[in-house]
């Protein structure tokens, strides 16, 4: 019990649903009932050996790390969730989010977090930022070498000796056929380009596609396979050579369902997606 100083009637020192948080109620003659907050947090946090209460955010950079704190932590049942975008490349663990049903429904305050940032692989990114782009033979050739690790097919050696070695010829003509209704002839001119590439004791096939094993970011647990086009053609006399990826967005779809798939069943809690 606590007094008010110059009441003329004894006040009480309340305790309130916030941790060192309390109040003083009385009744005055002037005034009536009076209530004033006791906000001791400030006081308490300078002295205390742990924070009042857990809050941040702590980032990792690979699933593996983000299940073993998830361990190490577990969200608790009323209020932790999980949120992710894929576009982002981020999932988070909340822990003390808006209690669900098995909670009693009180808000939470949002600011405990587990983060987990998904960086781009730099293979992923390497092959696209050359993907469609012609480039002169030796130019090609010391790229792909830089990449080629990348390649599951053809063979890598094979490939790059390919692009070493490749020569292509152009050969065009015209073709004449008649027409049955009027007799008229019509004219047709006919490409026909021809590639090689090896040596004269052991010739090469050109392929028409190639196979990466990439991922989408750093980090995830698997590689996918990615099929490209293997271009040529010849500008100014010159050849040039060029890798076409296919279209990747089903294959990020794929690796994000699979990410957030590990996830869901290591904590048999669903993964929320953010706009």
């Amino acid at each position: 019990m606590a007094s008010v100083e110059h009441a003329p009637h004894e006040a009480q020192i309340i305790d309130g649903t916030v941790e060192h948080v309390r109040y003083a109620v009385g009744v005055t003659e002037q005034r009536g009932l009076e209530v004033h907050q006791i906000d001791e947090r400030g006081a308490a946090s300078e002295v205390a050996p742990f924070p009042l209460r857990t809050k941040g955010t702590r980032t990792v950079v690979d699933v593996d790390s983000f299940l073993a704190e998830l361990d190490r932590r577990p969200l608790p049942q009323a209020s932790g969730t999980v949120w992710g975008n894929s576009t982002r490349g981020e999932i988070q663990a909340i822990y003390n989010d808006h209690a669900g049903a098995l909670g009693d429904g009180s808000p939470g305050w949002r600011d405990d977090i587990l983060a987990l940032k998904l960086a781009a692989d730099p293979d992923w990114v390497a092959w696209h930022k050359i993907s469609g782009q012609y480039m002169p033979q030796g130019k090609f050739g010391e790229t792909i070498e830089e990449l080629r690790h990348c390649i599951t097919s053809p063979d890598q050696a094979d490939l790059l000796e390919i692009i070493d070695s490749i020569k292509q010829s152009t050969k065009g003509e015209f073709e004449s056929a008649p027409t049955r209704a009027n007799g008229a002839l019509t004219y047709v001119y006919k490409v026909e380009v021809s590639r090689t590439a090896g040596t004269a004791g052991r010739q090469l096939e050109v392929p028409e596609h190639i196979m990466l094993s990439l991922r989408p970011w750093e980090g995830h647990p698997k590689l996918y396979d990615v099929p490209a086009y293997f271009r040529t053609e010849v500008v100014e006399g010159r050849l040039h050579l060029a890798i076409k990826l296919f279209p990747t967005r089903e294959i990020v779809r794929q690796a994000w369902a699979d990410l957030t798939g590990q996830i869901v069943d290591h904590l048999d809690l669903p993964v929320y997606a953010q706009p």
